[in-house]
């Protein structure tokens, strides 16, 4: 769960920057946007890993990252939230966290399920 805790943290931190940087190369708040920031978040990710970091996946934390800047673009684009709000940055948040929770592996599978655990 801590572990969870820091990568969901350290995404947050991620896409902070990456919307920071998006909203001064492309202000409108729309998909093409969204696709740009997770597209962006996915290469970070595979350049912190190719540096030695082993949390989050790419393929996770790009998901997470881009369904949060999906879903709170479709929100604003509906009219039921305001964009650079303290609201839309809670549901931000709160997308980012529940997708990085939903995409992970259940439990024993993966390529460890298959070793016992004195082999692992």
């Amino acid at each position: 769960m801590r572990r969870n805790g820091l990568a969901i943290c350290g995404l947050v931190i991620l896409l902070v920057v990456l919307d920071q940087l998006y909203r001064v190369l492309h202000p409108e708040v729309n998909l093409a946007r969204a696709s740009l920031v997770g597209a962006s978040a996915w290469l970070a990710l595979r350049a912190l890993r190719a540096a030695g970091l082993r949390w989050p996946s790419p393929a996770r934390g790009a998901f997470a990252i881009a369904a949060s800047a999906f879903g709170s673009v479709l929100l604003i684009e509906a009219g039921w939230l305001v964009s650079r709000s303290p609201r839309s940055a809670l549901v931000h948040v709160l997308i980012l966290a529940a997708a990085f929770l939903a995409f992970q592996a259940p439990a024993g599978a993966g390529p460890l399920a298959s070793r016992s655990p004195a082999e692992r």
